[in-house]
């Protein structure tokens, strides 16, 4: 038995396309039966395989699969995955060739196989998809973690103080913040960790009906407890319950980033406006304060990851994260953000959510 029977026999049963294009003929020489699954073609047209393949191809792929093509006919061997549209379907095929070379070594003719790989490249865009998912939300709770542990680090110093000063009285008041701040990071975690979150495809979002008012209040008295706030607070809030379904957890994170974000850019003379009212069917939070504002270039990306990074008035270094959690949830949970700023007189935030699930 000589190679060439070899070589078809192991065609006949192969699931991956062999092929040996004939370059002076324009025609292939051999090619398997797979290339019926992969084109979806009969036999008859097999010869018309290498027409047909670039109306099939995706329009971002056909550059690449014409520089593999002069790459072989330079001697060199290709090894590549293009993406192709069929029958309403796309599919990942991966081509590997090489060029064959007569005695003067002229390529004359092109040999190799070609496979379905839609299968192995859907997980390995899952994988990337879920890597990303994770890096982001690991992000998050990181650049998140850091107001309720700046409060608790802030306490721990007055509680040393007070106990070298003798001054017990205020223990008790102390333990309390330090006790709403690790309830804070404990939820931020369990939230990540949740079985919904990993489990699905977008960020979980667990909605629940909300005072947004008593929210806001009591994260203000968070911050104003903690004496890491110089800033003055003034709230806008009517007295009766503002009810609204979203993400409670998420909400303060919201809330959280944007009061850092003005704390760190507002001078300790400053102050910080929170308003909260109905519109019709939304819920929307005002957050303004009159601090040094937002520079107009940086303005068109100011929600972007890593898209307005700049230090503290005090130095605090910035990864440009905060503003970009706060816009990805705000879209989550329905709503939008918009944003208005000029420098040195201060910026102003408007959160619109959805006072019914969305």
């Amino acid at each position: 038995m000589n190679q060439t029977d070899i070589i078809h026999q192991i065609g006949e049963q192969s699931s991956k396309v062999l092929f040996q294009y004939n370059l002076a003929l324009n025609q292939f020489d051999y090619l398997s039966p797979a290339f019926r699954d992969i084109w979806q073609v009969e036999e008859s047209q097999m010869q018309e395989l290498l027409k047909l393949l670039p109306d099939s191809l995706m329009e971002e792929d056909r550059p690449a699969v014409l520089r593999c093509w002069q790459k072989l006919l330079h001697g060199d061997h290709v090894d590549t995955t293009v993406r192709i549209y069929q029958g309403g379907q796309k599919r990942y095929i991966r081509c590997l060739a090489y060029p064959i070379l007569d005695s003067a070594q002229k390529v004359v003719a092109l040999a190799g196989m070609a496979e379905n790989v839609s299968r192995q490249q859907d997980f390995i865009n899952y994988l990337t998809e879920f890597g990303q998912r994770k890096n982001s939300a690991l992000e998050m709770v990181s650049h998140d973690l850091r107001g309720p542990l700046a409060v608790v680090k802030s306490v721990a110093a007055l509680l040393r103080q007070d106990i070298l000063d003798n001054r017990k009285e205020e223990l008790e008041h102390y333990t309390d913040i330090i006790e709403r701040a690790c309830e804070q990071c404990t939820d931020l975690i369990l939230d990540l960790l949740s079985e919904e979150h990993l489990q699905s495809p977008e960020v979980y979002v667990n909605k629940t009906r909300v005072d947004i008012n008593e929210q806001i209040r009591n994260l203000v008295e968070f911050y104003q407890k903690g004496q890491i706030v110089q800033q003055e607070f003034m709230l806008r809030l009517p007295e009766e319950p503002l009810m609204v379904e979203l993400d409670q957890i998420k909400f303060s994170q919201i809330m959280n980033n944007l009061i850092s974000n003005s704390i760190k850019f507002t001078p300790a003379t400053g102050t910080i406006t929170i308003r909260a009212y109905q519109d019709e069917g939304d819920a929307v939070v005002e957050h303004s304060d009159n601090g040094i504002g937002i520079p107009a270039h940086l303005l068109p990306n100011i929600f972007e990851r890593r898209g307005a990074s700049r230090t503290g008035l005090n130095g605090e270094k910035s990864r440009g994260l905060g503003l970009s959690i706060v816009y990805e949830l705000v879209r989550l949970q329905g709503g939008i953000i918009n944003v208005q700023s000029r420098e040195q007189e201060g910026t102003h935030f408007t959160v619109r959510l959805p006072m019914y699930g969305a």
